[in-house]
This record gives structure tokens, sequence and C-alpha cells, in this order.
């Protein structure tokens, strides 16, 4: 019988903490686990950019700096771009407790 590990930091928290840089601004909001991560950034009035909202297109593409995310789905990211640190917003669900994002400085 596997033993259970216990929760992470992550894991007890409802919310990941962001922060993201866009338009040379820094912004610091609350994600709740249970949304993706543009709508997060959305719900808080960040006017960041997007279309399909489903990891068809690649507009909401930006860079994570920090942290981890876990993609729900991807068809545009090669794996080249994945180890460039770029995710899709709008399909991106929270492992790590916090993050950092940036759509300023993509590559």
């Amino acid at each position: 019988m596997k033993e259970k590990t216990p929760p992470t930091e992550a894991e007890k928290s409802d919310y990941v903490h962001v922060t993201l840089t866009l338009n040379g601004n820094t912004k610091n909001i609350q994600w709740n686990k249970q949304i993706p991560l543009l709508d997060a950034m959305l719900n808080a009035g960040v006017d960041v950019p997007y279309s399909c909202c489903r990891g068809n297109c690649g507009t909401c593409v930006c860079k994570l700096e920090e942290g981890e995310v876990r993609l729900r789905r991807n068809f545009v990211l090669s794996e080249v771009h994945l180890r460039q640190g770029l995710i899709l917003a709008c399909v991106s669900a929270p492992i790590s407790k916090s993050i950092k994002i940036n759509y300023d400085e993509l590559y």
C-alpha cells in the first residue's frame, strides 16, 4: 500500500499568488485554483490578450518566470517553447503556491 504524502502548501490553499508584468506594469493578484489563470487575471481587471480560451490560438501566451503550472491542453506551443518557459494562460492550472509571469519579454 502506498503511503499518502502530506499536502503541499499550494494544495492547502485555494489561492495562488500571481505577479504579472504587462505593458511595463507589474501587478499582484490572487488566482483561485479552481479556474484557469486567464480567468483569474480577467476577474482581477487585468486586460490581458486572449482569443479562443481553449489552447488553440496562442494569443494568451506569456512567459512563466517563477513557479510551476500545468497546461490542461496545448495545441500551439512546441517543446522548444515550453523549455523557454512559455505557457498558455487560458489552459494553465497551478502547481506551485506562487508564480511570476511576463507578457512583455517572451523570449
